[in-house]
């Protein structure tokens, strides 16, 4: 759950929220609803941005397996779903430990590395066409994690 809102709730469980914990309460609610907005536009919009990302990471490695490209692509696929969820909850805990802690293992395995890198720069890149400021600040970090994470510890791998 939404780790702010799960504090204040408990919060709540003992004594009724001063004023302070109300406008924080309220201030979760409206953040809360940005980021579903921003949710929603990233499913309708999925399927175009993907598919830009695929014809240019295609030009951007000619040599590679197009299987190795397309299994990249769907577990930025994957990654971008799951941060999008990790967004909605606000819980940077949940894109690791649903997320990250198998997919480093296949990054590792299938090195692929530059592509997973690759695809990343580009998915910011569209994003930031698509999404407003506002919307791109809510789900950046989530994938910024992502990569970081996947980045870090290909690096400590080798």
């Amino acid at each position: 759950m939404y780790p702010e809102l799960q504090a204040l709730i408990h919060e709540a469980e003992f004594q009724y929220l001063n004023q302070e914990n109300l406008n924080q309460f309220s201030q979760e609610i409206s953040t809360l609803k940005n980021r579903i907005a921003a949710y929603k536009l990233l499913r309708d919009e999925e399927i175009s941005i993907f598919q830009e990302i695929a014809d240019d990471v295609v030009i951007k490695f000619p040599k590679e397996n197009p299987k190795k490209i397309e299994t990249a692509i769907r577990h930025w696929l994957l990654i971008t779903r799951y941060s999008a969820m990790a967004m909605m909850l606000n819980n940077h805990e949940f894109l690791e430990h649903r997320l990250l802690e198998w997919l480093t293992d296949i990054v590792q395995a299938h090195q692929s590395e530059a592509i997973f890198s690759t695809i990343y720069s580009l998915l910011i890149a569209k994003l930031t066409e698509v999404f407003s400021n506002d919307e791109l600040n809510h789900l950046q970090p989530f994938l910024a994690q992502a990569n970081d994470y996947l980045m870090n510890t290909s690096v400590l791998a080798n």
